[in-house]
Protein backbone atom coordinates (compact mmCIF):
# COMPACT_ATOMS: atom_id res chain seq x y z
CA UNK A 1 0.00 0.00 0.00
CA UNK A 2 0.95 3.36 -0.89
CA UNK A 3 -1.12 6.03 0.96
CA UNK A 4 0.16 9.92 0.87
CA UNK A 5 -0.39 9.20 4.77
CA UNK A 6 -1.64 12.76 6.78
CA UNK A 7 -2.53 13.06 10.09
CA UNK A 8 -5.90 15.00 9.29
CA UNK A 9 -7.96 11.95 7.87
CA UNK A 10 -10.44 14.11 5.87
CA UNK A 11 -7.39 15.28 3.60
CA UNK A 12 -6.28 11.34 4.17
CA UNK A 13 -7.06 9.58 0.08
CA UNK A 14 -7.17 6.13 -0.09
CA UNK A 15 -7.32 3.50 -3.03
CA UNK A 16 -9.50 1.33 -1.88
CA UNK A 17 -9.87 -0.61 -5.48
CA UNK A 18 -6.62 -1.90 -4.64
CA UNK A 19 -6.75 -2.33 -0.50
CA UNK A 20 -8.57 -4.73 1.68
CA UNK A 21 -10.98 -2.45 3.25
CA UNK A 22 -9.60 -3.90 6.69
CA UNK A 23 -6.13 -2.25 5.88
CA UNK A 24 -8.51 1.44 5.13
CA UNK A 25 -9.02 0.59 8.93
CA UNK A 26 -5.49 1.32 9.57
CA UNK A 27 -6.24 4.78 9.77
CA UNK A 28 -8.65 4.98 12.34
CA UNK A 29 -8.27 4.29 16.42
CA UNK A 30 -7.57 1.02 17.69
CA UNK A 31 -10.76 1.30 19.63
CA UNK A 32 -12.85 2.22 16.39
CA UNK A 33 -10.82 -0.83 14.26
CA UNK A 34 -11.24 -3.32 16.96
CA UNK A 35 -15.03 -3.17 16.84
CA UNK A 36 -15.79 -3.05 13.08
CA UNK A 37 -13.15 -6.02 12.60
CA UNK A 38 -14.66 -7.90 15.27
CA UNK A 39 -18.91 -7.08 14.46
CA UNK A 40 -18.54 -7.77 10.73
CA UNK A 41 -15.82 -10.11 10.55
CA UNK A 42 -13.45 -8.35 8.16
CA UNK A 43 -10.55 -10.31 9.62
CA UNK A 44 -12.26 -13.55 7.91
CA UNK A 45 -13.65 -14.49 11.13
CA UNK A 46 -17.79 -14.61 11.73
CA UNK A 47 -18.87 -11.34 13.32
CA UNK A 48 -20.23 -11.21 16.66
CA UNK A 49 -22.67 -8.92 18.29
CA UNK A 50 -21.95 -6.06 19.95
CA UNK A 51 -22.83 -7.03 23.40
CA UNK A 52 -20.76 -9.69 23.18
CA UNK A 53 -17.47 -7.66 22.23
CA UNK A 54 -18.72 -5.76 25.18
CA UNK A 55 -18.92 -8.50 27.50
CA UNK A 56 -15.42 -9.24 26.38
CA UNK A 57 -13.89 -5.77 26.72
CA UNK A 58 -15.88 -4.96 30.13
CA UNK A 59 -17.32 -2.50 28.19
CA UNK A 60 -21.22 -1.72 27.90
CA UNK A 61 -23.39 -2.88 24.70
CA UNK A 62 -24.06 1.40 24.74
CA UNK A 63 -20.92 2.31 24.61
CA UNK A 64 -19.93 -0.33 22.09
CA UNK A 65 -22.65 1.41 19.73
CA UNK A 66 -20.86 4.71 20.31
CA UNK A 67 -17.72 3.41 19.34
CA UNK A 68 -19.13 1.89 16.11
CA UNK A 69 -20.47 4.80 14.98
CA UNK A 70 -17.72 7.37 15.39
CA UNK A 71 -15.54 4.31 13.21
CA UNK A 72 -18.30 4.11 10.66
CA UNK A 73 -18.06 8.36 10.46
CA UNK A 74 -14.49 7.76 10.35
CA UNK A 75 -13.96 4.92 7.64
CA UNK A 76 -17.04 7.18 5.26
CA UNK A 77 -14.12 10.17 5.78
CA UNK A 78 -11.76 8.52 4.78
CA UNK A 79 -13.35 7.51 1.77
CA UNK A 80 -15.84 9.33 0.73
CA UNK A 81 -14.16 11.37 -2.33
CA UNK A 82 -12.63 8.09 -3.52
CA UNK A 83 -14.13 6.90 -6.73
CA UNK A 84 -14.40 3.35 -6.21
CA UNK A 85 -16.39 3.91 -3.61
CA UNK A 86 -18.79 6.52 -5.06
CA UNK A 87 -18.86 3.93 -8.17
CA UNK A 88 -20.76 0.98 -5.53
CA UNK A 89 -22.89 3.80 -4.19
CA UNK A 90 -24.43 4.52 -7.66
CA UNK A 91 -24.70 1.14 -8.66
CA UNK A 92 -26.08 0.30 -5.18
CA UNK A 93 -28.81 3.44 -5.72
CA UNK A 94 -29.50 2.05 -9.38
CA UNK A 95 -30.03 -1.85 -8.14
CA UNK A 96 -32.39 -0.65 -5.16
CA UNK A 97 -34.36 2.20 -7.76
CA UNK A 98 -34.61 -0.78 -9.95
CA UNK A 99 -36.17 -2.57 -6.85
CA UNK A 100 -38.83 -0.13 -6.04
CA UNK A 101 -36.84 1.42 -2.86
CA UNK A 102 -35.96 -1.54 -0.96
CA UNK A 103 -34.12 -4.91 -0.66
CA UNK A 104 -32.98 -7.37 1.74
CA UNK A 105 -29.45 -7.02 2.67
CA UNK A 106 -28.63 -10.53 1.47
CA UNK A 107 -30.63 -9.91 -1.98
CA UNK A 108 -28.40 -6.71 -2.69
CA UNK A 109 -25.14 -7.55 -1.66
CA UNK A 110 -25.59 -10.71 -3.38
CA UNK A 111 -26.52 -8.19 -6.81
CA UNK A 112 -23.19 -5.95 -6.27
CA UNK A 113 -21.45 -9.61 -6.50
CA UNK A 114 -22.77 -10.53 -9.28
CA UNK A 115 -22.38 -7.48 -11.35
CA UNK A 116 -18.81 -8.43 -10.88
CA UNK A 117 -17.59 -4.58 -10.90
CA UNK A 118 -16.14 -4.50 -7.89
CA UNK A 119 -13.83 -6.31 -5.69
CA UNK A 120 -15.14 -6.24 -2.38
CA UNK A 121 -16.53 -9.02 -0.36
CA UNK A 122 -20.45 -9.73 1.11
CA UNK A 123 -19.32 -8.15 4.40
CA UNK A 124 -17.30 -5.30 2.83
CA UNK A 125 -20.08 -4.16 0.88
CA UNK A 126 -22.14 -4.24 3.88
CA UNK A 127 -19.77 -1.93 5.82
CA UNK A 128 -19.76 0.47 2.99
CA UNK A 129 -23.11 0.89 2.41
CA UNK A 130 -23.58 0.97 6.49
CA UNK A 131 -20.95 4.20 6.21
CA UNK A 132 -22.91 5.87 3.53
CA UNK A 133 -26.09 8.33 4.23
CA UNK A 134 -27.76 8.23 1.26
CA UNK A 135 -28.72 4.26 1.02
CA UNK A 136 -30.16 3.60 4.99
CA UNK A 137 -29.53 0.42 6.57
CA UNK A 138 -32.62 -1.00 8.19
CA UNK A 139 -31.70 -2.49 11.32
CA UNK A 140 -33.51 -4.42 14.60
CA UNK A 141 -36.97 -3.94 13.14
CA UNK A 142 -39.43 -5.96 15.04
CA UNK A 143 -41.03 -6.55 11.56
CA UNK A 144 -39.33 -6.02 9.15
CA UNK A 145 -35.66 -8.53 7.93
CA UNK A 146 -32.47 -6.73 7.81
CA UNK A 147 -32.39 -4.27 4.35
CA UNK A 148 -31.38 -1.47 2.88
CA UNK A 149 -33.56 1.47 1.03
CA UNK A 150 -33.23 4.85 -0.04
CA UNK A 151 -35.95 8.05 0.12
CA UNK A 152 -38.46 9.04 -0.22
CA UNK A 153 -39.10 5.70 1.49
CA UNK A 154 -38.39 5.65 5.56
CA UNK A 155 -38.62 3.16 7.92
CA UNK A 156 -41.57 4.28 9.95
CA UNK A 157 -43.87 3.73 6.15
CA UNK A 158 -41.87 0.16 5.69
CA UNK A 159 -43.03 -0.53 9.41
CA UNK A 160 -46.65 0.89 8.90
CA UNK A 161 -47.06 -1.67 5.78
CA UNK A 162 -45.52 -4.39 7.90
CA UNK A 163 -47.79 -4.03 10.68
CA UNK A 164 -51.10 -3.61 8.72
CA UNK A 165 -50.33 -6.80 6.61
CA UNK A 166 -49.68 -9.20 9.76
CA UNK A 167 -52.81 -7.41 11.13
CA UNK A 168 -54.93 -7.99 8.37
CA UNK A 169 -54.06 -11.58 7.73
CA UNK A 170 -54.51 -12.27 11.68
CA UNK A 171 -57.86 -11.27 11.34
CA UNK A 172 -58.77 -12.82 8.17
CA UNK A 173 -57.55 -16.24 9.10
CA UNK A 174 -56.60 -17.19 5.46
CA UNK A 175 -54.26 -16.05 2.82
CA UNK A 176 -55.49 -14.38 -0.77
CA UNK A 177 -54.43 -13.94 -4.07
CA UNK A 178 -51.67 -11.61 -3.99
CA UNK A 179 -52.50 -9.04 -6.42
CA UNK A 180 -55.70 -8.82 -4.56
CA UNK A 181 -54.64 -7.95 -1.42
CA UNK A 182 -52.17 -5.19 -3.13
CA UNK A 183 -54.97 -3.50 -4.77
CA UNK A 184 -56.46 -3.34 -0.80
CA UNK A 185 -53.29 -2.70 0.67
CA UNK A 186 -52.22 0.02 -2.14
CA UNK A 187 -55.96 1.78 -1.68
CA UNK A 188 -55.13 2.16 2.16
CA UNK A 189 -51.29 3.33 1.70
CA UNK A 190 -51.72 5.43 -1.17
CA UNK A 191 -54.54 7.83 0.19
CA UNK A 192 -52.10 8.61 3.22
CA UNK A 193 -48.74 8.69 1.18
CA UNK A 194 -49.43 10.22 -1.89
CA UNK A 195 -46.17 11.83 -2.46
CA UNK A 196 -44.22 8.35 -2.51
CA UNK A 197 -44.74 7.19 -6.08
CA UNK A 198 -43.72 3.60 -4.93
CA UNK A 199 -46.64 2.61 -3.50
CA UNK A 200 -48.39 2.89 -7.10
CA UNK A 201 -46.09 -0.16 -8.12
CA UNK A 202 -47.45 -3.55 -7.16
CA UNK A 203 -43.34 -4.47 -7.88
CA UNK A 204 -42.27 -2.64 -4.48
CA UNK A 205 -45.63 -4.72 -2.53
CA UNK A 206 -44.59 -7.83 -3.68
CA UNK A 207 -40.77 -7.10 -2.96
CA UNK A 208 -41.40 -5.42 0.35
CA UNK A 209 -43.49 -8.94 1.10
CA UNK A 210 -39.73 -10.63 0.50
CA UNK A 211 -38.73 -9.30 3.63
CA UNK A 212 -41.77 -9.04 6.16
CA UNK A 213 -41.60 -11.26 9.19
CA UNK A 214 -43.62 -13.89 9.61
CA UNK A 215 -45.63 -13.27 5.98
CA UNK A 216 -45.16 -15.59 3.05
CA UNK A 217 -45.96 -15.30 -0.25
CA UNK A 218 -46.15 -18.98 -2.46
CA UNK A 219 -47.83 -19.90 -5.53
CA UNK A 220 -49.62 -16.67 -5.79
CA UNK A 221 -50.86 -16.06 -2.57
CA UNK A 222 -50.26 -14.17 0.19
CA UNK A 223 -50.39 -15.15 4.09
CA UNK A 224 -49.31 -15.72 7.23
CA UNK A 225 -46.03 -17.99 7.83
CA UNK A 226 -48.60 -20.08 9.83
CA UNK A 227 -51.21 -20.86 7.21
CA UNK A 228 -50.10 -23.79 5.64
CA UNK A 229 -50.66 -23.27 1.84
CA UNK A 230 -48.17 -19.87 1.51
CA UNK A 231 -45.99 -21.97 4.12
CA UNK A 232 -46.09 -25.70 3.75
CA UNK A 233 -43.60 -27.08 6.43
CA UNK A 234 -44.16 -30.74 6.18
CA UNK A 235 -43.05 -33.33 3.26
CA UNK A 236 -46.36 -34.59 2.91
CA UNK A 237 -47.44 -30.30 2.38
CA UNK A 238 -44.21 -30.29 -0.26
CA UNK A 239 -45.54 -32.88 -2.39
CA UNK A 240 -49.32 -32.19 -2.49
CA UNK A 241 -48.40 -28.93 -3.71
CA UNK A 242 -45.62 -29.48 -6.04
CA UNK A 243 -47.96 -32.07 -7.76
CA UNK A 244 -50.87 -29.95 -7.68
CA UNK A 245 -48.48 -27.46 -9.79
CA UNK A 246 -47.59 -29.96 -12.07
CA UNK A 247 -51.40 -30.96 -12.34
CA UNK A 248 -50.14 -34.64 -14.20
CA UNK A 249 -49.34 -38.35 -12.97
CA UNK A 250 -46.11 -37.94 -11.83
CA UNK A 251 -43.50 -40.94 -11.12
CA UNK A 252 -42.62 -41.08 -7.42
CA UNK A 253 -38.75 -41.03 -8.39
CA UNK A 254 -38.96 -37.80 -10.26
CA UNK A 255 -40.43 -35.66 -7.45
CA UNK A 256 -37.47 -35.26 -5.47
CA UNK A 257 -36.12 -32.79 -7.66
CA UNK A 258 -39.60 -31.34 -9.09
CA UNK A 259 -39.58 -30.63 -5.10
CA UNK A 260 -36.51 -29.44 -4.99
CA UNK A 261 -37.14 -26.98 -7.86
CA UNK A 262 -39.69 -25.10 -5.24
CA UNK A 263 -38.28 -25.97 -1.95
CA UNK A 264 -34.69 -26.21 -2.25
CA UNK A 265 -33.52 -25.37 1.24
CA UNK A 266 -33.55 -29.02 2.14
CA UNK A 267 -32.92 -31.86 0.54
CA UNK A 268 -35.33 -35.23 0.19
CA UNK A 269 -34.97 -38.68 -0.39
CA UNK A 270 -36.77 -40.69 -2.64
CA UNK A 271 -37.45 -43.08 0.39
CA UNK A 272 -38.79 -40.17 2.24
CA UNK A 273 -41.09 -39.07 -0.54
CA UNK A 274 -42.23 -42.68 -1.42
CA UNK A 275 -43.48 -43.29 2.08
CA UNK A 276 -45.29 -40.11 2.08
CA UNK A 277 -47.25 -41.20 -0.73
CA UNK A 278 -48.33 -44.35 0.27
CA UNK A 279 -49.13 -43.42 3.78
CA UNK A 280 -51.15 -40.56 2.67
CA UNK A 281 -53.86 -42.15 0.61
CA UNK A 282 -56.29 -39.48 1.06
CA UNK A 283 -54.35 -37.30 -1.13
CA UNK A 284 -52.92 -39.39 -3.39
CA UNK A 285 -53.61 -42.30 -4.92
CA UNK A 286 -51.09 -44.73 -6.94
CA UNK A 287 -52.13 -44.79 -10.84
CA UNK A 288 -49.94 -47.07 -12.32
CA UNK A 289 -46.35 -48.50 -11.81
CA UNK A 290 -45.28 -46.03 -9.44
CA UNK A 291 -47.00 -42.93 -10.85
CA UNK A 292 -48.83 -40.69 -8.64
CA UNK A 293 -51.59 -38.27 -8.97
CA UNK A 294 -53.54 -36.08 -6.48
CA UNK A 295 -57.13 -38.33 -5.50
CA UNK A 296 -58.76 -34.81 -5.70
CA UNK A 297 -57.81 -34.75 -9.36
CA UNK A 298 -58.04 -38.10 -9.97
CA UNK A 299 -62.03 -38.21 -9.54
CA UNK A 300 -62.17 -35.09 -11.71
CA UNK A 301 -60.61 -36.97 -14.73
CA UNK A 302 -59.71 -40.50 -13.99
CA UNK A 303 -62.54 -41.91 -15.86
CA UNK A 304 -61.40 -43.21 -18.88
CA UNK A 305 -64.26 -41.84 -20.92
CA UNK A 306 -62.88 -38.83 -19.79
CA UNK A 307 -59.22 -39.20 -20.52
CA UNK A 308 -60.21 -39.71 -24.53
CA UNK A 309 -62.52 -36.81 -24.22
CA UNK A 310 -59.52 -34.37 -23.33
CA UNK A 311 -57.29 -36.53 -25.82
CA UNK A 312 -59.86 -35.40 -28.46
CA UNK A 313 -60.00 -31.71 -27.53
CA UNK A 314 -56.51 -32.25 -27.04
CA UNK A 315 -55.52 -33.13 -30.63
CA UNK A 316 -58.55 -31.75 -32.77
CA UNK A 317 -58.91 -34.35 -35.12
CA UNK A 318 -60.02 -37.99 -35.42
CA UNK A 319 -57.30 -40.53 -33.84
CA UNK A 320 -56.89 -44.42 -34.86
CA UNK A 321 -57.57 -46.76 -31.46
CA UNK A 322 -53.70 -47.13 -31.90
CA UNK A 323 -52.99 -43.45 -31.20
CA UNK A 324 -55.47 -43.18 -28.42
CA UNK A 325 -54.35 -46.20 -26.33
CA UNK A 326 -50.81 -44.36 -26.52
CA UNK A 327 -51.94 -41.02 -25.18
CA UNK A 328 -54.40 -43.06 -22.29
CA UNK A 329 -51.27 -44.44 -20.93
CA UNK A 330 -49.59 -41.54 -19.92
CA UNK A 331 -52.72 -41.24 -17.77
CA UNK A 332 -53.77 -44.26 -16.58
CA UNK A 333 -52.81 -47.98 -16.46
CA UNK A 334 -55.66 -49.62 -19.28
CA UNK A 335 -56.10 -52.14 -21.51
CA UNK A 336 -57.06 -51.53 -25.11
CA UNK A 337 -60.47 -53.83 -24.91
CA UNK A 338 -61.11 -51.16 -21.73
CA UNK A 339 -60.48 -48.11 -24.64
CA UNK A 340 -62.25 -50.02 -27.06
CA UNK A 341 -65.38 -50.57 -24.55
CA UNK A 342 -65.35 -46.83 -23.30
CA UNK A 343 -65.41 -45.51 -27.60
CA UNK A 344 -68.31 -48.21 -27.96
CA UNK A 345 -70.22 -47.82 -24.98
CA UNK A 346 -70.51 -43.93 -24.96
CA UNK A 347 -71.75 -43.39 -28.40
CA UNK A 348 -73.47 -39.65 -27.14
CA UNK A 349 -69.59 -38.67 -26.73
CA UNK A 350 -67.79 -40.76 -29.30
CA UNK A 351 -68.38 -41.89 -33.03
CA UNK A 352 -66.14 -44.09 -35.64
CA UNK A 353 -65.11 -42.21 -38.55
CA UNK A 354 -63.67 -45.36 -39.98
CA UNK A 355 -61.85 -48.67 -39.24
CA UNK A 356 -60.41 -48.43 -36.07
CA UNK A 357 -60.59 -44.86 -36.17
CA UNK A 358 -62.86 -42.44 -33.90
CA UNK A 359 -63.87 -38.67 -33.21
CA UNK A 360 -65.66 -36.70 -30.75
CA UNK A 361 -69.15 -36.87 -31.66
CA UNK A 362 -70.42 -33.12 -33.16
Amino acid sequence: MNFNIKLDDKKLKVDIESTNLKDVLIYCKPKERLVLVRKFGLGGEKGIPLQKIGVEYWLTRERIRQIETQALMRLRRLIVWNETYMNVLNETKKILEAHWGVLSEDALTAKLINRNLFKFTKTEFKVILISDFDVIYLKRNKFIEKAFYIEPLYEDILTKISIWTKDYFTQRGESQDIYEFIATLKNQMFQEYKDISYLRNDLFYINLFSIIKDVKVFDGKIGLTSFHDVNPKTMKLKIYYTMKRLNKPTHFQELPAKIMDRFPEKNCKINTIHNELVKNNDLFVNLWLGRYGLKERWYEWGLVKDILVKIFQRNNRSMTIKELCKEVLKEKMVSPNTVMLNLQKYKDLFERVDKWTYQLKK
